[in-house]
């Protein structure tokens, strides 16, 4: 539960480094005393950021938080609500967002920035069948939900 006298921040990462800035400061967050941090959270949705709850305010002019990938604190002296996090603490899933119809693009694979449509949806297996937009013959691909951006939803 939220302390009292905790406050959340949301820090700015180079993009892809979130999980090692957050590896790098919980580190330096057992060792030292003094840097107050309390817990870290590196949101999936989140890229470029992660929160940092901590009992002193985050100042990244002390040499005890320089970090390597560790760009900035967003904000100043603006700290963020619990509520604003409770979101990121249990995200929707994928699956739920796409339809049949959609236009998506695959983001892993052998087929790496392909565009495709949405065929079929197994939301219990969390996969997606697609059929390749570019592909001269039609071929249905099934590929995990987590391997595809959404691009264009289907219109009604």
């Amino acid at each position: 539960m939220e302390d009292t006298n905790s406050s959340i921040y949301a820090l700015k990462t180079s993009a892809g480094q979130e999980r090692n800035v957050a590896r790098l400061l919980a580190r330096k967050a057992r060792t030292i005393d003094g840097i107050g941090i309390s817990s870290i959270l590196v949101p999936e949705s989140l890229k470029g950021y992660i929160l940092v709850e901590s009992s002193t305010k985050i100042d990244l002019r002390n040499p005890d938080l320089k970090v390597q990938h560790l760009r900035g604190v967003v904000g100043g002296d603006a700290t963020i609500t619990f509520e604003e996090v409770k979101r990121f603490l249990k995200p929707e899933p994928i699956i739920s967002s796409i339809q049949k119809g959609s236009i998506v693009e695959l983001i892993s694979g052998p087929f790496k920035g392909e565009r495709a449509k949405v065929v079929r949806i197994d939301e219990s297996r969390e996969e997606v069948v697609l059929e390749l937009i570019e592909a001269a013959v039609p071929i249905p691909v099934t590929v995990k939900a987590d391997q595809i951006r959404i691009i264009q939803k289907e219109a009604d």
